[in-house]
């Protein structure tokens, strides 16, 4: 009889936690780069024109994202640590 190993599962958490940092960090610096050429493209555009005001607010929604994808990562950390998937996927 094999005995079990205990560090498994705690291994596969440090490993899903890892993965979900990445890529909510990943999704910021996305949504940043994204802002920034946006601002960068509305530079040369005329501030009081309608192009220029509707680039302004997709940057503020783009900017705005930020806050739910933090959220998100809380959460997803939470469900990791409390081993939700380990315990669905013995069913």
């Amino acid at each position: 009889m094999k005995p079990k190993n205990t560090e498994l599962p705690a291994a596969r958490r440090r490993e899903r936690r890892k993965n979900a940092i990445k890529s909510a960090g990943l999704a910021v610096l996305l949504r940043i780069a994204a802002a920034g050429v946006l601002l960068w493209a509305r530079a040369g555009l005329n501030p009081s024109g309608l192009p220029a005001k509707l680039m302004l607010i997709v940057t503020l929604f783009n900017i705005g994202s930020v806050l739910p994808i933090a959220i998100s990562l809380k959460a997803r950390l939470k469900e990791i640590e409390g081993g939700e998937e380990d315990a669905a996927a013995q069913y």
